[in-house]
Order: structure tokens, then C-alpha cells, then sequence
């Protein structure tokens, strides 16, 4: 009897942690979407070069810009996700087959 109390006693625990993991993890806004297990895209803040790129231009305007790794990126403007921002979102290419 006591061993299935105290078995009891640790699942509910973890299953609070987990609850309080996962609580604290959507907490932190912005600055921790997609960094979590199975993640599949971050979300990051765009880089002052990328809104410069748009400056002046519309939603769709093509753009460019050196990113901190000094490497050359080409893209459209685009909105970040609240609609507050322009900034130069990089086209991919297409994988070829």
C-alpha cells in the first residue's frame, strides 16, 4: 500500500513540473519560440540590416542585404508575424532533385 502511495505521490509530482516546464517555456514571449523539443522553425527578431533593406519599400518589394556573417542575402519584404515591421525576408532557392 505504501509503495503505490509513493508511486502516486512521485507521478502527480512530475506531471506538475511538466506542467510548470511548459508554463514558464510560453512565458518568455518571443525570445524562446521554436527553441524548444521538435521545434521545427525559430522565430527570431529580424536583424537591423534586414529592416534597413526595406526601408522605404512595400510588402513584396524585392531587397537585399549582408547579414552578421557578412554573407550577401536577397529576399522580399515581408511583415514579421505582429505586423509591426518590414523587413527583408530571405527567399529560399529550391532544392534541386
Amino acid at each position: 500500500m505504501i509503495k503505490k502511495n509513493l508511486l502516486g505521490a512521485v507521478l502527480v509530482g512530475m506531471f506538475l513540473a511538466g506542467i510548470s516546464y511548459a508554463q514558464d517555456s510560453t512565458d518568455q514571449g518571443n525570445s524562446s519560440q521554436g527553441q524548444g523539443p521538435g521545434a521545427k522553425h525559430s522565430h527570431r527578431a529580424p536583424s537591423q540590416a534586414a529592416i534597413d533593406a526595406c526601408s522605404g519599400k512595400a510588402v513584396d518589394d524585392t531587397c537585399d542585404y549582408t547579414n552578421s556573417k557578412g554573407e550577401d542575402k536577397t529576399g522580399a519584404c515581408a511583415n514579421t508575424r505582429d505586423g509591426q515591421t518590414l523587413f527583408c525576408k530571405r527567399v529560399r532557392k529550391a532544392s534541386s532533385e
